[in-house]
This record gives structure tokens, sequence and C-alpha cells, in this order.
């Protein structure tokens, strides 16, 4: 018997830049041993859904008193760089990238932690609709946008191989 902490499968391991660590699980693959292609859009949501969560203060579902909007998907983008298998271990690096009128775009790199290969870059693209209705767009809130300015501030450029991959 061993004293050996389990691994984590997904953990924030920095704030600024927010990065998230995850481990792959062998039930993530195929029967060759490799990661389903289907769950690298999951790994982006759920690094994007902590973002949401610990940087913006507004996890998706739970709005706050003050938050009388919400915030679905628009679009998804995601570029394949390398494999994944059973217990690798992975980085997500997110940026704010565009952030528009009424819409934000939020960039993934996400790399091997062992070698800091690429494995997969994405981007999620949120519209902001009025919370009650979800109906119609809207601008975007101003705290939101001056959380999301000061992010991109605190976190630096957005790396030139992310730039290039998610034009």
């Amino acid at each position: 018997m061993t004293d050996a902490l389990p691994i984590p499968t997904e953990a924030i391991v920095s704030l600024v830049p927010f990065r998230v660590e995850r481990r792959t699980r062998w039930s993530e693959c195929d029967p060759a041993g490799v990661v389903f292609a289907g769950q690298f859009p999951l790994y982006m949501l759920s690094a994007a859904h902590l973002f949401r969560t610990h940087v913006m203060n507004a996890p998706i579902g739970r709005p706050t008193v003050d938050q009388d909007y919400g915030t679905p998907g628009k679009a998804m983008e995601l570029v394949f760089m390398g494999p994944l298998w059973p217990e690798d271990a992975f980085v997500m690096e997110l940026h704010v990238g565009r952030i528009g009128k009424r819409t934000t775009d939020l960039l993934i790199d996400a790399r091997r932690c062992d070698d800091g290969t690429p494995v997969f870059m994405g981007r999620l693209s949120a519209i902001y609709v009025r919370a009650d209705d979800r109906k119609a767009s809207i601008p975007i809130p101003g705290s939101v946008r001056a959380v999301l300015e000061n992010y991109q501030d605190a976190a630096g450029s957005i790396p030139d191989l992310l730039k290039q991959v998610m034009r």
C-alpha cells in the first residue's frame, strides 16, 4: 500500500496568466490509446468555466445579483497540434483575445507539461445576451470589459504561435 495521493485530473496552477493543468484519463481514449478528438472541446470548455469562475467571478449557469447577462457560445475553433495518451499531463494557458462590442474571444494554448510541445490551440467566442430572454445580444457590460482588459494587461502578450494559428 502506498501513501501517494491520486493524480488530480484538473487543477488551476496559475491565475495570471491563467493556467489549468490536466491529466488525461484512460476513459478519454480510443482502443488505440489516443485521446478521442471530441475530448478536446471539453477540455477547452472546462478551462473556460474555471477562468470565468476564478478570474471574472461569473460562473456559468449561476448569474450573480448584479449579473443580468448570459454568455452563450457563439463559435469554437480548434487546431490539433499533437496527440495525447492516457495519463499525459498538459497545461492550458488562457488569453483574452478580441473584446468586441457584444462578443469576446478566449484563446487557449495547450502544451505538454513534460517538454512544452503544443497539443492544441483554440478559440471560444461568447456573445453577451440578456439573462431573462437570452435572445437579443447586448453590449458587453462595462464592469466585464474592465475585468477582461485588466486581465489582458496583467497576463502580457499572446504567444506568437497562438496568434498565428488563431488568426
